[in-house]
């Protein structure tokens, strides 16, 4: 009986009742914005995954036509190689740049689920307090140092993100390693 009344004093209070509606159009702003946020994660994740994928079956490709023709030898290794070479590189920047954006976004998506929470909690109290909670100093509270991250020292890359270019590395070096063990088995000086 006790919760009625106070929820009935609470739409009769023209502040308290607006500043409930300004916290809910809030609420379901940052509850989009987390969507946008995450399907936006997802599509960063996506194109890193499809950069990859391109770039393993270009070195594929590169090894089998390295394995394939008779008519290369040591001397052409730097084909091959730098051909190799190239293609690494431009994927190592691109990843490097979606890795990036993944982690920036993480930390977005990180700040809205607290600026949402400080407006459900604010919310929580309305709906707990009624009238008798004092709009002049109840806001949602966000500790400042949690948003925009400005103290303490941050790597560029997160370490799962690291071991994705040790993994590109490692795949490159394996490639060139495997071409130019190609190109020697098809060389008359290398085996004569």
């Amino acid at each position: 009986m006790a919760d009625a009344d106070a929820w009935l004093r609470l739409h009769s209070s023209a502040a308290h009742n607006m500043q409930k509606k300004v916290w809910e159009t809030d609420q379901k702003a940052f509850d989009k914005r987390l969507q946008d946020e995450e399907d936006e994660l997802r599509s960063v994740r996506d194109g890193v995954y499809k950069v990859i994928g391109m770039y393993t079956m270009f070195q594929g490709v590169i090894f089998m036509a390295v394995s394939q023709s008779s008519l290369l030898n040591c001397a052409l290794a730097w084909c091959p190689g730098s051909l190799c070479t190239v293609v690494y590189l431009a994927t190592i920047v691109v990843v490097v740049e979606q890795l990036m954006a993944e982690d920036l976004l993480k930390n977005e998506i990180m700040e809205t689920k607290l600026l949402l929470s400080s407006v459900n909690e604010c919310l929580d109290r309305v709906n707990q307090h009624g009238v008798e909670l004092d709009l002049e100093t109840e806001h949602p509270k966000v500790p400042l140092a949690v948003l925009g991250h400005t103290s303490g020292f941050r790597c560029l890359l997160s370490f799962y993100n690291l071991l994705h270019l040790i993994f590109l590395t490692i795949f490159f070096e394996l490639v060139c390693w495997l071409c130019v063990g190609a190109l020697c088995n098809n060389c008359r000086t290398c085996q004569g």
